[in-house]
């Protein structure tokens, strides 16, 4: 690809950004109120974690609708869809009142999510093919830039309006953002101005992932970088109340990890490009994610606020990570596609579940000991998991059918 750097490259990450802000929003702003929702409408804390729990579910169970829409559609259709499904789900909790409505719009933003994810993977891979790592660090840079606001900021909209149902519901103008950005910016019909893959003289049929042995490590390790993440995101300002913090201070220490998060979800992707032994790198995260999770437990004040900005090391680092692992696989943007909406599907499926499971026995303990065991127990099993994948081997990619090209 010769000079990556120009104009057309940079409105292209551009609406890479506008999309990537909108991609955790509508699940990172429940969390600071999660006491506050379920206190008024009434709520157990199994059913509260649900409005986490849902969207996480369906971002696996419909990320492989994105291949289906972006075959069918294209992909500046499927984005502009997807945005404005998730625009309107979220301003609908401004509107209607009640436990469903957050339910069902919860169901809508897990959706839109799922097909933008995979969408996103196969734009960077066909305009990015040899600088991934560049594109995927601004895509989770700028979707750690919203969760970060969303949980610093969330808490003090209610504390102005008085109202949880506003201090979700305004989020939905970034979505109204993305898709005019990607309406009126990301130009389909002229590609040529845009930094793309070579033509190749042969076609490559790649079989299905989910007859190959590799992409269900990776979705292993998609999986528990996202029960990680999400039970984060539902628990970590309850918890903090619990040990004697105010909504806001425990918003703000939310807040904490994730800025430290936009950090490594920007840094990582670079460092392992430039330094591809990426099990060391994925070491050290968890190491880190390992001592935040034991000094939180402590439940001393400034030993907290030390492991929030310690925590937002593995949140940050090991999403971006898991985006890598399939792009260092895969030639092509289809292959990026399929082996990324595999790796959500089953990664989200298993992943998401565990804001829930966290709920339940909350409701059945009243112990947060029991949480932290968990997530203790989830580091222990990435350590063993990345062992078993390795470092990524070049020119290794698992095996082709090579055909004639008809070009």
């Amino acid at each position: 690809m010769n000079k990556i750097y120009n104009k057309n490259t940079f409105l292209l990450l551009f609406v890479i950004a506008a999309i990537s802000l909108n991609l955790r929003l509508g699940i990172t702003s429940v969390g600071p109120l999660m006491d506050t929702i379920r206190t008024s409408l009434s709520l157990s804390n199994a059913q509260a974690s649900l409005l986490t729990t849902v969207p996480v579910l369906c971002m696996g169970i419909f990320a492989s609708l994105a291949t289906v829409l972006n075959k069918k559609y294209g992909s500046k259709f499927t984005l502009i869809l997807m945005l404005s499904v998730l625009g309107v789900a979220t301003a609908l909790r401004g509107f209607v009142p009640g436990f469903s409505t957050l339910l069902i719009t919860a169901f809508l933003i897990g959706l839109a999510i799922a097909v933008l994810g995979p969408t996103m993977s196969s734009v960077i891979k066909k305009y990015f093919p040899g600088h991934a790592a560049i594109a995927i660090g601004i895509s989770t840079f700028f979707m750690s830039l919203g969760s970060a606001a969303s949980a610093a900021l969330t808490g003090i909209f209610f504390e102005v309006s008085d109202s949880f149902m506003f201090a979700l519901a305004i989020w939905s103008a970034f979505a109204l953002f993305g898709v005019l950005v990607v309406a009126f910016v990301l130009k389909t019909g002229d590609k040529s101005k845009l930094p793309k893959q070579e033509v190749s003289k042969v076609k490559y049929k790649f079989p299905s992932p989910w007859k190959q042995i590799k992409p269900y490590l990776f979705m292993l390790f998609y999986a528990l970088q996202a029960a990680l993440y999400f039970s984060t995101i539902t628990w970590l300002v309850p918890m903090s109340v619990e040990n004697g913090m105010t909504m806001i201070q425990g918003g703000m220490l939310l807040s904490a990890v994730m800025s430290v998060q936009v950090i490594f979800n920007l840094l990582l992707p670079i460092m392992m490009e430039k330094y591809p032994a990426r099990r060391n790198w994925i070491y050290f995260i968890l190491a880190a994610g390992t001592a935040a999770t034991l000094l939180f437990w402590t439940g001393d004040h400034t030993l907290m606020w030390i492991a929030a900005f310690m925590m937002g090391i593995p949140l940050g680092g090991l999403y971006s990570a898991a985006l890598m692992l399939p792009l260092d696989e895969t030639l092509t943007a289809n292959g990026a596609n399929s082996w990324t909406a595999m790796m959500q599907t089953g990664g989200c499926i298993i992943g998401g579940l565990f804001p829930f499971v966290i709920g339940f026995i909350y409701d059945s303990t009243q112990n947060h000991n029991y949480t932290m065991t968990i997530l203790l127990v989830i580091y222990v099993l990435a350590f063993i998991l990345i062992t078993i994948i390795g470092n990524k081997k070049e020119n290794n990619f698992d095996k082709f059918i090579v055909e004639p090209s008809d070009s």
